[in-house]
């Protein structure tokens, strides 16, 4: 399970294939979003032609609510109540750097931006604040779990070829807003928003 992916209670083992994934992120301004489709193309030119970009399709994802045969009714009224809870205030967040993360061998492996701890502390914030109100919703709980350790990322794309780490030029936005993507398996638009929840100034 991903670190920042919740459980669906519900989702038998034996259950149809999952194609349905629901997810909170943020998403780039404009210029952010063309600076990194512009360095995602940069990357694939010179490591792996084969790549895609999908610049419809940029975020850095907040937390994972996991995959499911069908779109749950439940599940989603869970995500919005719990999003409706969250204060947290606006924030800048900051990459400076490309690597591929690591995959299964012969998968794709995804090329991301990070960057440094002080410039993603609006981030973290953020996403524990939204752990906290998801868990805080679960029943028979005593407490919330503490919320895990993320890497906060943006993918840029999926590739064969590894992308040594390296410095690339900063990439830097003002995150306004937090919103809940829902993701068809094989689709190959943008994601459907489900929904938006502003940040305070």
């Amino acid at each position: 399970m991903d670190a920042h992916q919740l459980p669906l209670a519900g989702v038998e083992p034996d259950a149809p294939r999952p194609n349905h994934h629901l997810f909170f992120a943020v998403l780039p301004e404009p210029r952010a979003a063309q600076a990194a489709a512009d360095l995602a193309q940069t990357l694939i030119t010179r490591h792996d032609p084969q790549a895609q970009v999908r610049a419809q399709r940029l975020h850095a994802t907040l937390l994972s609510l996991g995959w499911e045969p069908a779109l749950s009714p439940r599940h989603l009224q869970w995500a919005r109540d719990a999003a409706q809870q969250v204060r947290a205030r606006a924030f800048s967040l900051r990459f400076d750097r490309v690597l591929s993360f690591r995959r299964a061998p012969q998968a794709k492996r995804p090329c991301v931006l990070c960057g440094p701890a002080d410039g993603q502390q609006g981030f973290i914030a953020l996403y524990e604040a939204l752990h906290t109100a998801l868990w805080s919703q679960v029943r028979g709980l005593d407490g919330v779990p503490h919320a895990p350790h993320i890497t906060p990322h943006m993918t840029l794309c999926y590739s064969r070829q590894a992308v040594p780490e390296q410095p690339v030029p900063p990439l830097e936005w003002t995150v306004r807003r937090f919103v809940l993507l829902h993701n068809l398996r094989g689709s190959p638009g943008p994601y459907e928003v489900l929904g938006e929840w502003p940040l305070a100034d």
